[in-house]
């Protein structure tokens, strides 16, 4: 039997790719077929180099906390260990609703050793994390004691979750309910063999869900190293490697494309404080922590780039190789200013958590990038648009260049989702063709094209498009013209209801700081601008901050549910002057609530908002009292 090797390849060309698939199987590239086994590999021969580095405010350049390669291999042991003894003769299951610690990684690869881990997003409610930890069976809770006790606490978890058997905390005095110290008492190894099968469900993670639960997807740890290794080829796997970690441990472009990968090839991760790029302070230092800690690569939001280059200093003496982009378009103004002041190229790349992270990118072969591509596909991955009929079968393949529905084939593609019912609108049906045995098709849900030099270019979720009296319009092409204007920070195009069109385009706009926007003026620029007649939107908002989900993307879905209920509000007062609207999110669908005090213009407002898509709920006062 061969010794264990680990290839480090860099992706400069499509070349490169070829001969990766035609050298390697994806079995072949990485020392163990499991996350700890890749991680005691990297331990064995450098045991004390450090593999997490966490800061925090106020001194950046003065680590809060360092932890060796050892020190991780022994974490992941000792807390698979533990929660493997927790669970007793039932399946491990752990959920993980923490900040950006390095026990959000560690007890996350535990939790993959002894089972399976569920990351969840801590700025979640507690009813969607105790429907999540419910649905998964969870045994045991890794989380903070301020975080928990925020959302209710222990007693009012444990009423959701009958499967829990014990909480844990983070850094909490009672040794009762530490991690740290009890893992340490369990003896801090493992008791059993763990199970070695690659391709099983090891991890749980949540996607969507910015109302009602969010979806789980099945995550194998193969389907994760995959990714990692693509990635690493992609954005750097050098052994000096740092990778600063600004996004967080609930997503997996934190813990996989930028941790899982950092760690395999022996680097530094970086971890930008507990909230990570949401730290402004973080990002108003940057570029000082960047070059104390040498940070070689990132990949961050748009939004992020776009606050550094608003920000102050620079990346003089500063030694960052790979700064790639992902979760939303970078605009190509964003690109070449980006790259005019600090000498860096934004490299946008594009994958789901469906597909276990990032399937495409640019290559870093010291030129610009195609603007507005999303790159090429990294090894062992094919992209193709489609054209899919209603329930999801494929009809045709589309010609180069030509728009469809961007489908991925790769061995990452998830098994499933856990709730199996809505596997049958990710995975089409009749797509031909010859394919490898563990590969499948799935639905990006994006629309987009594939290119004559096989770059790959999205524009937009189909369920982002903005629908107007059966004229489909890209909200990029309102979105590309605003964030051109000098006084435009961000810029989100949604469609606003219409009974007579279906949806209207209007454009939400954040000045920059110090700016003041015009409504009326950004509405004329965009009628000089907007090429497309029936994009030009109907109304420019003008609002102090757009909204952001925890990963840094804008959360279009926020801006949906504040324009539904201005389009409901609008109609209900011309039937009532006095009408009470507000919004109810509590489940998965928007509801709109309504309270009347005109009790004879009840019926006519009843039969007006059957034409809108969104639930209305319509009361009179006399009754609400």
């Amino acid at each position: 039997m061969s010794e264990p090797t680990l290839v480090r390849k860099r992706i400069r060309s499509a070349e490169d790719v070829a001969e990766i698939e035609a050298t390697y199987d994806a079995s072949d590239l990485l020392p163990a077929q499991t996350i700890l086994g890749c991680l005691q590999y990297v331990a064995a021969q450098h045991p004390d180099k450090p593999a997490i580095i966490q800061i925090e405010a106020p001194d950046f350049l003065t680590p809060n906390r360092t932890v060796t390669y050892r020190q991780l291999v022994a974490d992941v042991e000792a807390t698979a260990g533990l929660f493997r003894r927790i669970a007793g003769n039932v399946d491990s299951v752990v959920g993980l609703m923490l900040p950006m610690v390095p026990e959000g990684l560690s007890a996350l690869w535990g939790a993959q050793t002894a089972g399976v881990g569920v990351p969840l997003n801590p700025f979640l409610d507690l009813a969607p994390v105790a429907a999540i930890l419910h649905e998964t069976r969870a045994t045991v809770l890794v989380t903070t004691r301020g975080l928990l006790e925020a959302k209710g606490g222990i007693a009012t978890l444990r009423a959701e979750v009958p499967s829990l058997v014990e909480v844990l905390y983070v850094d909490d005095a009672d040794p009762a309910l530490d991690l740290r110290s009890r893992a340490a008492d369990h003896g801090g190894h493992l008791d059993a063999e763990a199970d070695q099968d690659p391709r099983r469900d090891a991890l749980m993670q949540p996607t969507g869900g910015t109302t009602g639960t969010p979806k789980l997807v099945r995550m194998s740890q193969a389907g994760q190293l995959q990714v990692a290794w693509n990635v690493a080829s992609l954005m750097g796997n050098e052994p000096d490697g740092v990778t600063a970690h600004g996004m967080p441990n609930f997503h997996c472009g934190g813990t996989i494309s930028l941790g899982l990968r950092t760690v395999i090839f022996g680097g530094t991760l970086l971890t930008l404080t507990e909230v990570g790029f949401r730290s402004r302070e973080a990002v108003a230092s940057f570029w000082d922590i960047a070059r104390h800690y040498r940070v070689t690569s990132l990949l961050a939001t748009p939004t992020t780039a776009l606050a550094l280059l608003h920000g102050d200093g620079g990346a003089d003496g500063c030694v960052v190789r790979d700064f790639h982009c992902g979760g939303s378009a970078v605009p190509m103004e964003l690109v070449r200013a980006f790259h005019d002041r600090f000498g860096i190229w934004l490299r946008e790349n594009w994958g789901m958590t469906e597909m276990h992270g990032t399937t495409t990118g640019h290559f870093n072969d010291g030129t610009q990038p195609r603007v507005g591509s999303v790159g090429r596909p990294l090894p062992f991955v094919r992209v193709k648009a489609v054209e899919l009929d209603a329930d999801g079968h494929w009809l045709r393949d589309c010609a180069p260049g030509e728009r469809g529905v961007l489908l991925t084939a790769t061995p990452t593609v998830m098994s499933g989702y856990a709730n199996a019912e809505l596997d049958r609108d990710y995975f089409p049906s009749g797509v031909p063709g010859e394919m490898p045995e563990d590969w499948r098709w799935g639905n990006t849900g994006d629309l987009g094209s594939v290119d004559e030099s096989g770059y790959i270019w999205v524009f937009g979720r189909a369920k982002d498009l903005i629908i107007r009296g059966g004229h489909n319009i890209d909200p990029r092409a309102i979105e590309d013209v605003l964030a051109e204007h000098p006084d435009v920070h961000l810029v989100a195009a949604i469609g606003r209801p219409d009974l007579a069109k279906g949806e209207l385009p209007i454009a939400y706009v954040e000045a920059r700081a110090g700016a003041t926007l015009d409504p009326a003026e950004l509405l004329e620029f965009c009628r000089t601008h907007v090429h497309e007649r029936a994009a030009v939107p109907v109304e420019v908002v003008v609002i102090d901050e757009i909204p952001l989900t925890p990963v840094g993307k804008v959360s279009k879905p926020v801006l949906r549910a504040h324009a539904v209920t201005r389009a409901a509000g609008d109609l209900a007062r011309s039937f009532d002057p006095s009408a009470e609207v507000s919004l109810d999110q509590s489940g998965s669908r928007l509801v709109v609530d309504v309270v009347l005090h005109d009790a004879a213009v009840e019926d006519d407002l009843r039969r007006a908002v059957t034409g809108f898509e969104f639930a209305t709920r319509i009361r009179l006062a006399e009754v609400a009292r």
